[in-house]
């Protein structure tokens, strides 16, 4: 593989025909015809090659719709270049066929339906109905306000009517009883122990009732 053929390579193209000499190479690909030589990589669209004849100083020229490519006659050997070129045709027939055919239609895919129309407003009526004339409105006199009911009064505890009483019977049940004792010092100190438990206890009965509510 020479250095031209090794620059062609490294574009990582297919090439369907080729042809190295001394001074470059040509390459024919699917789309492209590619000419590599010191000067840098070349090319020309096969479906838009019109013509190839003999240019300026010693050159071939492959012209195509707008733009042409410079063969200079020394990079190649003559007879095998012819050859080439020859075989070029069928190369440029395949890819105006490929150019000129139509697209391949798209596979049929469910439509989505369109969304749903906004609903249209109401439109005016013709006619309408007149409102009915509001009645004037007659305010009634606030009703007066029932007085809050009064606190019912908490029960008190009456006294006792019969406190005095008791308790002027309770200090003269007391003073009889210390009036005993001391009266009669000389009785059974078991009767006059009686007697004072008795009337103290009586006294402080009668005392306890008078204090107590009814």
């Amino acid at each position: 593989m020479g250095k031209y053929e090794a620059a062609f390579s490294r574009l990582g193209e297919e090439a369907l025909a080729k042809l190295e000499g001394p001074g470059g190479f040509l390459a024919v690909t699917e789309a492209h015809l590619v000419f590599v030589d010191d000067a840098g990589v070349k090319r020309l669209e096969l479906a838009k090659i019109r013509r190839v004849g003999r240019g300026e100083g010693g050159t071939l020229l492959v012209q195509g719709e707008e733009d042409s490519l410079v063969l200079p006659l020394k990079a190649f050997p003559l007879e095998e270049l012819k050859a080439f070129l020859e075989g070029l045709k069928p190369h440029v027939a395949r890819a105006r066929r490929i150019t000129s055919a139509p697209a391949p239609k798209a596979p049929l895919t469910q439509e989505t339906p369109p969304p749903p129309l906004p609903p249209e407003l109401p439109k005016a009526p013709v006619w309408e109905e007149e409102p009915s004339p509001k009645r004037d409105s007659v305010e009634l006199a606030p009703e007066p306000e029932s007085p809050p009911p009064a606190p019912m009064p908490k029960a008190q505890g009456g006294r006792n009517p019969l406190a005095l009483p008791l308790k002027v019977l309770s200090l003269l049940t007391l003073a009889y009883t210390v009036a005993f004792v001391a009266l009669n010092p000389g009785v059974d100190p078991w009767v006059l122990a009686g007697v004072l438990l008795g009337g103290l206890g009586l006294a402080l009965t009668e005392w306890s009732s008078s204090t107590s509510s009814r």
